[in-house]
C-alpha cells in the first residue's frame, strides 16, 4: 500500500511539466530580448541621432527610452528643436519628444571674427557653454599651429541664451584668413560671410574671398561673402572704385559708396537731409539706438521706401578697443540700423549691412568729440559690383 502511494506520487503530471516548460521557454525569451535590447537601443539611437545631424543639428544628441527617442541638447531656436524632434522618429522607434533639458536660444547668434592683425590669429565670439568655448579654441589654435602662427587670442563669451554660430566652419576660416597676407578679418553672421580690413592688391582680395567661399560652404546653407577688402590705391584698377563701398565719409552719416547715376544722388540728398547734423552716433561699446535717432531714420525710412535704391549701411566704431571687438561692434551697430529701417518698411534686400570696425575714421581718435564722430553708421550707395 506504501510502494503503491509513493510510486503513484512520482509519476510526472502533465499539466505542472507543461506549464513548467512554458515558463522556461518564456524565461529564455526575456533573457534573449534583453541582451538584443542593448544593441537595437544602440541602433536606433545612432541612426536618430544622424537624422537630426542631417537637419542641422550639431548640438543635439538622441538617447532612446524603450522605442522612444529624446532629443537633448541646445537649439538656435523653436522650430529648429521641433525639426530634430520630426527627425528623430526614425524606423523602430513609436514616437519622439524633447528632453526636459533642452536649451532653446532665446537671442539670435552674435558675430564671429576671426582677425589677423600684426601676425596675431585673434578669435572673438559669444558661444553657449565652456564646452563649446574649449572646442573653438582649440580649432582656431590648431589652425594657426598649421600655419605657423606663434600667438592666439580669444575673446571668447559665455551666453547660454544667445544661438551659437556655425563652429563647424571656423578651422577653415581660420586658415582662410591666415593664408593671405595683410590685417583683415573675416566675420561669420549668420548665412553671410564680411571681409574687412586690407589686402596687397586685387588678386590678393579675390583669394581670400574665394578661400573663405569654401571653407564656410561645408557647414553654412546657403553662405554668401560680402568683400569690404580695402586695397592700396597704388595696387587698385583706377576705374573700379573702393571694394569697401566706403568712398568719402561725411559728418551727416552719408557715405559716397562709389559712382551713383542722378537717381542715386537724389535719394542719398535726401537721406542726408533726413539725418540732419546729429547723424547715426553710438553711445562709447554701445549699438542702441536712442531715440533721436530712431527719429532720424523715421525720416530716412520715409525716403528709401519710395525708391528701389540698394543702400550699403556701413558700421565704425572709435579705435579705442581691440581691433576684433570693434569689427564685431561695427557689424552690430550696423545690423541695428538695418533692422530699424526695415521694421520701418524698408525691404531687407535693399539694405546691406556691413561692418568696418576703425578703418575709417571721419574724426581724431586722440580727442573725445573725434571718437564720438567716428562711432557711427553711414548710409550709402551699395557697390554695384
Amino acid at each position: 500500500m506504501t510502494q503503491s502511494l509513493a510510486a503513484r506520487m512520482n509519476r510526472p503530471r502533465p499539466i505542472a511539466f507543461a506549464v513548467s516548460l512554458l515558463l522556461a521557454w518564456l524565461l529564455l525569451a526575456l533573457i534573449a530580448f534583453a541582451l538584443r535590447r542593448g544593441p537595437i537601443q544602440d541602433d536606433l539611437s545612432t541612426r536618430a541621432s544622424a537624422a537630426v545631424r542631417a537637419v542641422g543639428g550639431v548640438h543635439a544628441q538622441v538617447r532612446i527610452e524603450g522605442r522612444e527617442a529624446v532629443v537633448t541638447g541646445r537649439f538656435p531656436n523653436a522650430a529648429a528643436a521641433e525639426q530634430a524632434r520630426a527627425s528623430a522618429a526614425v524606423s523602430g522607434t513609436t514616437s519622439a519628444r524633447l528632453g526636459a533639458d533642452v536649451v532653446i536660444a532665446t537671442e539670435p547668434a552674435r558675430p564671429l571674427v576671426l582677425a589677423v592683425t600684426g601676425g596675431v590669429l585673434t578669435v572673438t565670439a559669444t558661444v553657449a557653454d565652456r564646452e563649446s568655448r574649449d572646442a573653438l579654441l582649440a580649432a582656431v589654435a590648431d589652425a594657426a599651429g598649421k600655419a605657423g602662427k606663434a600667438e592666439v587670442r580669444g575673446r571668447i563669451t559665455l551666453d547660454p541664451r544667445v544661438g551659437e554660430p556655425s563652429l563647424g566652419a571656423v578651422p577653415a576660416l581660420a586658415a582662410a584668413v591666415q593664408g593671405v597676407s595683410g590685417d583683415h578679418a573675416v566675420t561669420l553672421l549668420g548665412s553671410t560671410v564680411e571681409l574687412t580690413g586690407r589686402v596687397a592688391d586685387p588678386a590678393a582680395g579675390r583669394r581670400l574671398e574665394a578661400t573663405s567661399l569654401d571653407a564656410a560652404r561645408a557647414s553654412v546653407p546657403g553662405v554668401t561673402v560680402q568683400n569690404h577688402l580695402a586695397i592700396p590705391a597704388a595696387a587698385a584698377k583706377p576705374s573700379t572704385g573702393s571694394p569697401a563701398g566706403g568712398g568719402a565719409a561725411s559728418s551727416g552719416g552719408v557715405g559716397s559708396g562709389g559712382a551713383a547715376g542722378d537717381g542715386a544722388t537724389e535719394v542719398l540728398g535726401a537721406v542726408r537731409a533726413a539725418l540732419g547734423e546729429g547723424g547715426v552716433t553710438f553711445p562709447v561699446s554701445g549699438a542702441t539706438l536712442s531715440p533721436a535717432v530712431r527719429v532720424r531714420l523715421d525720416r530716412v525710412a520715409d525716403v528709401l521706401r519710395g525708391g528701389d535704391l540698394t543702400v550699403l549701411v556701413a558700421g565704425h566704431t572709435d579705435a579705442t578697443g581691440p581691433s576684433t571687438v570693434n569689427q564685431a561692434l561695427s557689424v552690430q551697430r550696423a545690423e541695428a540700423v538695418a533692422d530699424y529701417l526695415a521694421g520701418r518698411g524698408v525691404p531687407r534686400e535693399r539694405l546691406r549691412a556691413a561692418g568696418f570696425g576703425a578703418l575709417e575714421p571721419v574724426g581724431d581718435n586722440g580727442t573725445r568729440a573725434g571718437r564720438a564722430a567716428n562711432r557711427r553708421v553711414q548710409i550709402a550707395a551699395a557697390p554695384t559690383s
